[in-house]
This record gives C-alpha cells, structure tokens and sequence, in this order.
C-alpha cells in the first residue's frame, strides 16, 4: 500500500473515531438531560466559591455602612490563632457590648472581603419569618403553608418548615421507583436540592410530599428555607433581597450585599449563598442580640427569645437543638469565663456566626473547615 493510501485510511479512521466520540458525548448529553437536566442548567455556575465576586447571577441586598474606624489591636491568643490557622480559618472578628476587640484575616481576604455565607442566611430567614408574624403578614406558626402559597405547596405548617420537622420527601426522577428524602446530608448531583438550586422552589412545588414518619422530627432540609423564602414574598409582596435589607441590614448598618439568583427560576436562594463582609455579619448580629435598634425592637419580647433565648431543657442546648432556623448550645465547662447559653448561625464547613448574651457579644468565624465550637469560644473569653 503506497503513503497515499496509507494516510487515506488513516484518516477515514481518525475520522470516524472522532465521529463515534461525538456520538458518545451527544449520547451522554441527551441523557443528562433526561436524567438530570439540572446538571446542565448548573454546569455554567459551578459550585458557589467562598469569596465575591462569584459566577452566577445575582441580587443586592441594598446596605447602608456605618463609620468604620480602625480595626483593633488587640489579637486573640496563640491557641486561638493556631486553632483558627489550622483549620483554614479566614476571618475572625469578636465584639463586646457593640465595641470590636478581636478583627483578624488571612488566605487573602481583607475586611471588605465579601464571603459566601452558605446556610448562614437561614437563620436571618428564620428571623424574617418571626417578624411576619409580629406583623400580622402570617396569622401564626400554626398556619398552614397552603394559605400562602396555594395547593401546590406541601400540607404542613410555617412552623414545621420554620423548625425543619415538615419530613418533605421529593416524588423520583426516572429510573427511581420511590420518592427521595430532602435532607441536605444526601445532597447528590441528581438528587431533589441539586434540581431546587437550578430551578427555584416555586417549579419544584408540586413534587413535593410530606412522609408522615419523618413528620414532626427533625430533618435538616433547605426545601424548607426555600419555602419560607416564598411565604415572605408572597406576605409582604416584596421581593426576599429588599425584605432582608428594609429590615435587618440597612437598620443594622451593614454594606451592600448579594445574594444568589436561582439559573433557571425565579427569586434568591434563600437557604444559601449570599455574600457579606464578616464585618457586616457582626453588625447583623448585634442587631439580633440587641433585638433591633434604641426605641425600634425588631421583634416583640417572646418572639426574640422564641428566636433566640428559647426554654430548652438542659439536655436538649447541650446536644445542640435546632430552633427557627438557629442552633442552640450552652457553654458549661467549669472554671471558664464564657459561661451559659448561646445561639449560633452555622454554614457549610464553619461558616459561623455566634450571639452570646451572657458574655453581650457576637463572634463571627469564616473559614474552609469546621473550628471547634467550644474551643474556640473559651479561648477568645479567657481566665482571669
């Protein structure tokens, strides 16, 4: 066979290698989008970083700065530096009665470093949710959800979905021959909080069931804060980015802020993904601790300790309860400084923010993995 012909089959071959692979990619298309077509309506935004600006579309949540000042001089200890060093920590901030003492960042973030809260957000929700009520936009916690949002929501209550005890399953994607829990532990790719992500809870509605044996318990779901997300909306007839800042932000005196816009649906993921500066989340805090402004409280005295001081048994804070979209613990050890109860907004891998009564402060942690929640509390409160 002369080099001609030779070079002729070689490339018939190439070609039809090239060809097949085609093929196979087409194959592999046109089953992600049967199987799990909210692959390819993610795929453009990837998973939400840790730091602004970040791919994705997305809301302002309108904000009005305080007079900043300089930051502190005073620095945490060594073995809260090294435990916050150690776990990929990138901000730390600490303030007593409304002064900041403790502001440290490393990993290249700056205070105007925005970063993503992830589920730190639920618990303003959660706060959000309070605060409707004492406005009257919902009757009570009792109400059903179907009042608000019409029949194609689930048959719970706003208090169920508020606690995270509604035990929402999702009806199955093919070839799936039962309904798939809502935990966010299964989070999968093809599962039911990967399709909310791309498509907004409102489209993913009439999927939803309640299974009456998760009922009444605790499931960690964020299909709950998207609901409550709608619920405000619909109450109010505001959008969930401008509720968020006539409310909360701009009275606490925090910047500008954004927050994540579902790809394919309408509104904000409210359950995730709203990026702030750390120093932001301080003032948010204080703003929560305080239970609002001078002459101006946020919510009426029960439903701020419901929020955050509610009645729980001794054995219930120790093992971590779970409130309004807020996680409760106590700090026991004996001879140390920070001692009582506290409440605390958690994110994915320790993002956290903390409200300590006894103590008047608020501590506000960012970073890649999960510090040590006690540890690091009594360290930043010392003996002596």
């Amino acid at each position: 066979m002369n080099s001609i012909s030779t070079r002729y089959f070689t490339s018939r071959r190439l070609g039809a290698g090239v060809a097949a692979f085609l093929a196979l990619v087409l194959l592999a298309l046109v089953l992600t989008a049967w199987r799990a077509p909210q692959l390819l309506v993610l795929a453009g935004e990837g998973f939400p970083g840790p730091t602004w600006p970040a791919p994705g579309n997305y809301a302002t949540v309108q904000g009005t700065t305080l007079p900043e000042g300089q930051a502190p001089a005073q620095l945490p200890g060594v073995p809260v530096q090294t435990r916050f060093e150690e776990s990929g920590g990138r901000a730390l901030l600490m303030e007593r009665g409304g002064v900041l003492q403790t502001e440290i960042y490393r990993d290249g973030v700056i205070r105007d470093t925005r970063l993503n809260s992830y589920s730190l957000v639920k618990s303003l929700v959660g706060a959000l949710v309070l605060r409707a009520v004492a406005d009257g936009r919902i009757k009570s916690l009792d109400a059903p959800l179907r009042q608000i949002l019409g029949a194609d929501a689930p048959d719970v209550t706003v208090g169920e979905v508020l606690t995270m005890s509604s035990g929402l399953v999702m009806v199955p994607e093919p070839p799936k021959t039962e309904d798939t829990s809502a935990d966010d532990h299964s989070f999968s790719p093809f599962g039911p909080l990967a399709r909310i992500h791309a498509y907004g809870i409102e489209k993913m509605m009439p999927e939803l069931r309640v299974d009456r044996n998760m009922e009444g318990h605790f499931h960690y779901q964020s299909a709950n804060t998207a609901l409550l997300g709608v619920a405000l909306e619909r109450v109010y007839n505001q959008s969930l980015p401008d509720l968020l800042s006539s409310l909360i932000w701009k009275p606490a005196g925090a910047a500008d802020a954004h927050w994540r816009r579902y790809p394919a649906g309408r509104g904000v993921s409210a359950y995730c993904c709203l990026y702030a500066r750390p120093l932001d989340w301080i003032r948010v805090g204080r703003f929560l601790l305080d239970n609002g402004t001078l002459g101006k409280p946020f919510l009426p005295q029960a439903l701020w300790r419901d929020f955050l001081m509610p009645n729980l048994d001794a054995q219930a804070r120790r093992q971590g309860a779970y409130g309004d979209q807020v996680r409760h613990d106590v700090l026991d050890r004996p001879g140390e400084q920070a001692q009582g109860p506290f409440a605390y907004f958690m994110g994915l891998d320790g993002q956290m923010v903390y409200l300590l009564p006894k103590q008047d402060a608020v501590v506000v942690r960012f970073g890649e993995r999960v510090q040590l929640l006690h540890s690091t509390l009594y360290e930043l409160f010392p003996k002596g």
